[in-house]
């Protein structure tokens, strides 16, 4: 669940793979569970020594979000070697209204 309209800020601890830096990750969000209607995809940064995956949009980034609307995210990478694979399966990722207007 995240706020409309603010700036989207989230980590993710990478188990089972240890992230050498030379991947490319993306935050997908998509209006449809089965990826038919995406929405924005985000690139991820990658700290290596800690294996965390690191999300960041500005404000006007998410603005393409409508408050008090559902929509599915995942998780996927992609390596140089080709191998592309689901870090994360589609989940519900909500927009909720919030009560300031700055």
């Amino acid at each position: 669940m995240l706020s409309a309209n603010d700036t989207f800020m989230t980590l993710f601890q990478a188990y089972g793979a240890l992230l050498d830096g030379t991947e490319t990750i993306y935050f997908n969000i998509n209006a449809e569970p089965d990826g038919s209607a995406p929405i924005k995809r985000i690139p991820c940064g990658i700290d290596r020594l800690n294996n965390i995956i690191s999300i960041y949009a500005t404000k006007s980034e998410m603005s393409v979000l409508e408050a008090g609307k559902t929509y599915w995210y995942d998780l996927t990478m992609d390596t140089p070697t080709g191998l592309h694979m689901t870090l994360i399966y589609p989940s519900k990722l909500i927009v909720r209204e919030v009560m300031h207007s700055d």
